[in-house]
């Protein structure tokens, strides 16, 4: 005969065994993703996704014709791109918190190359903005930077109305409305 404390425990420890088996295929199942996203066959990651929303932001935002995105977007990207190698180039010199350890000549030169950083940041900027009145009228020029400030203001509060979703609902067969 089988106690019922005994089927708490057999219960008890099924399930955690359960939750751990859920969990090993979760990680497995994000890992494949993972792997998917990184150039293989499969859903877009998180960056594509995002440049995905941004490029629908944008082109909604800005009511770009076809003919304005296909000269647009690939001058944008390649901005981006430099931008981004800008700020590669210094963090790869300077990581966060440094500065708390560094000494007076040490700080002198990372407040030199913070400068620099933001010299030709906007020199860069300059250029583009050439680039982009060429392929969109100077109003929608004028607009971007605002843009993306919006676009940024969005991914954010979609990431924290994700993060407040809660957990996860219980597996089926555990509805805490069964036990009534």
């Amino acid at each position: 005969m089988i106690k019922p404390s005994n089927i708490q425990r057999t219960s008890s420890i099924s399930r955690k065994v359960l939750f751990l088996l859920l969990g090993l295929l979760l990680s497995l199942n994000n890992f494949s993703l993972q792997a998917q996203g990184n150039g293989k066959k499969g859903k877009p990651n998180k960056k594509e996704k995002i440049e995905e929303l941004r490029k629908k932001f944008f082109n909604e935002k800005l009511s770009l014709t076809e003919t304005e995105q296909k000269a647009f977007w690939p001058l944008y990207d390649e901005y981006k791109k430099k931008e981004k190698a800008l700020r590669d180039s210094f963090k790869s010199k300077y990581k966060p918190n440094d500065v708390v350890f560094m000494d007076d000549k040490q700080a002198e030169a990372f407040l030199n190359a913070t400068i620099k950083l933001k010299e030709d940041q906007t020199s860069l900027y300059k250029e583009y903005i050439e680039k982009f009145k060429k392929v969109i009228s100077v109003k929608k020029v004028a607009m971007l930077p605002m843009l993306e400030r919006e676009f940024k203001k969005e991914v954010m509060q979609r990431a924290k109305e994700h993060g407040k979703q809660g957990p996860p609902p219980p597996p089926p067969g555990e509805d805490p409305q069964d036990d009534e």
